[in-house]
């Protein structure tokens, strides 16, 4: 499968999984197809950002449309009556590409890569502060201020998913490497939401008055991705084991040239379901 093949699929499983989200009364199996959408995302950004022409570009269009997107998102739960529209892959893609870019800078030696390296951690950080205090006060508001500062933690699917970028980015050129470490990526993660690892010790520093711990991993554990409240046994998240075999079909080819088919696509079926559920569930 050439990378347009895999996009193309992923876009499918990707509308399916949303339909499911916008519609409540859709069979759970919609969610369940969804969840081998945005690994094989992350995997086709990671192999085109590999060997794109021009980064600078490839990273300012991933910024602006994260931008844009994290503008409609905002237009969109102004209006909803629901559930807030939070989808923005494109501001994950973009934090995973510009780590990508950090470690192969390192990795070449460039003159300049202590300066950018320093430069990030310091954006990070401040970033993270200012998305964190309006997230505590001003929740709808922080789904544009995550498009605008671009925080690796602050984004649709935290840093989890983006620990996959950098990791698929690791191993993109190891068939036997992508099997390996990506289905312990998934059963690790999938076990950890399953078990109830993080509410248990939680529950744990809470009842041992441990006040100050509490609220350092009640502060650390959204960010990396995990739910501190309740134990979903019942999570599908190991269903992105799913986007295991398409991985493996990718043949090193990128297909067909629709470059904003994606971008365009992605912000427009969202726009859809969203006044199509809004005039149904009216």
């Amino acid at each position: 499968m050439t990378t347009f093949s895999i996009k193309i699929l992923a876009l499918i499983c990707m509308v399916i999984d949303h339909i499911g989200l916008f519609f409540p009364d859709t069979p759970i199996w919609y969610r369940y197809i969804g969840r081998i959408s945005a690994p094989l995302f992350i995997f086709c950004m990671v192999i085109g950002f590999s060997y794109t022409r021009n980064r600078k570009i490839y990273l300012l269009r991933m910024y602006l449309f994260g931008l844009g997107m994290s503008v409609l998102d905002y237009i969109l739960n102004y209006f909803s009556k629901g559930d807030l529209v939070t989808n923005n892959i494109f501001v994950t893609l973009f934090s995973i590409a510009i780590i990508i870019q950090l470690i192969e800078y390192i990795r070449e030696k460039h003159r300049k890569w202590i300066i950018y390296l320093l430069c990030y951690c310091v954006w990070q950080i401040i970033s993270l502060l200012i998305c964190y205090y309006i997230d505590m006060h001003y929740d709808k508001l922080v789904y544009l201020f995550m498009g605008l500062l671009g925080n690796l933690f602050y984004n649709e699917g935290g840093f989890i998913f983006v620990f996959l970028g950098v990791l698929l980015y690791f191993i993109k050129d190891n068939k036997k490497f992508i099997t390996m470490y990506y289905s312990l990526f998934c059963f690790s993660y999938a076990f950890i939401t399953m078990a109830g690892i993080v509410p248990r010790i939680m529950s744990k520093l809470d009842y041992y008055d441990y006040n100050i711990s509490y609220n350092i991993f009640g502060f650390i554990f959204p960010l990396l991705g995990f739910n501190i409240i309740g134990i979903n046994k019942n999570s599908i998240q190991w269903m992105m084991i799913g986007a295991l075999p398409f991985m493996l079909l990718y043949n090193g080819e990128k297909g067909k040239n629709i470059k904003y088919l994606f971008y365009i696509f992605y912000p427009a079926h969202i726009l859809i379901l969203f006044i199509l559920s809004n005039i149904i569930l009216k």
